[in-house]
C-alpha cells in the first residue's frame, strides 16, 4: 500500500456523515364541519460530514449543516453514521447535545451518545494548531451526500433504519493560499468536494497528519459568463480551539 493509503486507512474510520432528520407537518386541505384539517407528517432529511476529536463522545462539522446556516430548530434529530474501512454497514449514533455552535466561523461541535449496535466505536483525529504554508499536501475525507429511498421510524419519530448508500471520498490537494478574513484565519485549497462533505477535515500531510481546517465553503469567482463557485475553503481550527480544549479534545500546538 501506499503511503497516501496508508493515510487514508488510519484516519477514515474517524471521520463520519451527519444526518439531519427533520419533521414536517402538512394540513391536509379541507376541513369538514368545521373540523381542524388532518395532519400529515412527512420526514426530511440531509448530509454533512464531520470528524470525531475526542473517542466516541465529540464530532467536529460545520454549522451550516444543522440548519443550513441558521441555529439549529429545537425540533430537529442529528444522527452520525461510521461507516468502518467503507465496508458493507453503516453504525448509527444519537446527536445527544451540541455543546459548540458558532455560525461564524462555521463551526459547531456534536456529542454523540453510544452506538445503537454495540461494540462499535469513533476514533478521534488528531488536530494541529499549527498554520500550514502555501504548498503544504492536504487530504480531505467526507461522505457525499446519498440518495436515499427510504426512511423507518418509530412510533416517536425516532430514525431506525434507512436505504441510502454512504461512503466516504478521499481527496489530495495542496493548501493554495492562507489570509485572513474579517479576523479569521481561512485556507484555499486546489480540491473541490461534493455536496454532503462540508464538516469533514482537511488534513496536513506529513508524519503525523491531523486536521487543521475543515470543509466549509468556496469563494464566487466573476467570469464574463457571471458568476461561479471558485476556490474551496476552510477556517483554521485554531478559531475554535478554546472550545476544544474546554471539551478536553487535545488541540496540540500552535507553533
Amino acid at each position: 500500500m501506499t503511503e497516501l493509503g496508508e493515510t487514508i486507512e488510519r484516519v477514515r474510520d474517524s471521520v463520519v456523515a451527519v444526518m439531519r432528520l427533520r419533521e414536517v407537518r402538512r394540513s391536509k386541505t379541507g376541513g369538514r364541519h368545521g373540523k381542524k384539517p388532518d395532519e400529515t407528517i412527512e420526514y426530511t432529511v440531509s448530509f454533512g460530514s464531520g470528524f470525531c476529536v475526542l473517542d466516541d463522545r465529540y464530532v467536529v462539522t460545520a454549522f451550516h449543516v444543522l440548519n443550513d446556516g441558521a441555529p439549529p430548530q429545537p425540533n430537529d434529530h442529528h444522527y452520525i453514521f461510521t461507516v468502518p474501512a467503507n465496508g458493507d454497514f453503516a453504525y448509527m449514533f444519537p446527536v445527544i447535545d451540541i455543546p459548540v455552535q458558532h455560525q461564524e466561523p462555521d463551526v459547531a461541535v456534536l456529542e454523540i451518545g453510544p452506538c445503537v449496535t454495540p461494540g462499535i466505536h469513533v476514533p478521534a483525529m488528531p488536530v494541529s494548531l499549527r498554520p500550514p504554508e502555501d504548498g503544504q499536501p492536504v487530504l480531505t475525507v467526507g461522505f457525499p451526500a446519498p440518495e436515499v429511498h427510504g426512511l423507518s421510524f418509530d412510533q416517536q419519530g425516532t430514525f431506525v433504519g434507512g436505504q441510502f448508500f454512504l461512503k466516504s471520498h478521499a481527496n489530495r490537494g495542496i493548501v493554495a493560499a492562507h489570509y485572513r478574513l474579517v479576523d479569521l484565519p481561512m485556507y484555499e485549497l486546489n480540491v473541490a468536494w461534493h455536496h454532503g462533505e462540508s464538516g469533514g477535515p482537511i488534513i496536513a500531510l506529513g508524519e503525523a497528519p491531523a486536521a487543521f481546517s475543515l470543509m466549509q465553503q468556496y469563494r464566487n469567482v466573476q467570469t464574463p459568463h457571471g458568476t461561479v463557485p471558485g476556490p474551496h475553503r476552510g477556517v483554521a481550527l485554531s478559531a475554535v480551539a478554546e472550545d476544544l480544549a474546554r471539551l478536553g479534545v487535545n488541540v496540540g500546538s500552535a507553533v
